[in-house]
């Protein structure tokens, strides 16, 4: 075997044995990690800051092609649930990672979503989720545990049954 093949051999053999430490740890059931970010508006949010209410988690960017597909069905359930106001069983929250604020806010502002997002600047809170691709969607119960997760892009029907529970 040459030294070329020895190396590609070796470098498959210890991604497939490391793997399993970066596969995704959060699982349903799971304690949701607490975060810290910045909304668009200014204001800061913590998990805690949804406590009582289900929290519909959206982890996603402005470069990501299926994430693009998918927002305007984001965008809409973001405004229904602000209709219902305090009524709402669920609040939403969308967290764009490895983007910059200048292309989040002109993506925003150029597709005239409203719904609330985030910048995860530093790549902490996608980290401690175990974020391993986008979109990913989670929901958190009103006391802070994960109850759902789902990789990937989602079209209308599925974002309906992924929170048929919780949103009316």
């Amino acid at each position: 075997m040459n030294n070329s093949r020895k190396i590609i051999f070796l470098l498959v053999f210890l991604f497939i044995l490391f793997s399993p430490v970066f596969s995704q740890t959060i699982k349903e059931g799971s304690v949701a990690p607490d975060f810290s970010v910045t909304l668009r508006s200014g204001e800061k949010v913590t998990l805690d800051s949804y406590k009582g209410k289900v929290l519909f988690l959206h982890f996603w960017g402005t470069w990501c092609p299926p994430c693009r597909i998918e927002l305007p069905e984001m965008d809409a359930l973001a405004k229904k649930l602000k209709t219902q106001g305090e009524n709402a069983k669920m609040d939403f929250l969308a967290i764009a990672i490895s983007d910059t604020k200048k292309d989040l806010t002109n993506f925003m502002e150029k597709n005239s979503y409203t719904f609330p997002t985030a910048l995860d600047e530093t790549g902490k809170v996608a980290f401690a989720y175990g974020i391993q691709g986008v979109p990913t969607s989670m929901l958190i119960s009103p006391d802070g545990k994960i109850i759902k997760i789902h990789v990937g892009m989602m079209n209308k029907k599925q974002i309906e049954r992924f929170v048929a529970d919780y949103a009316e």
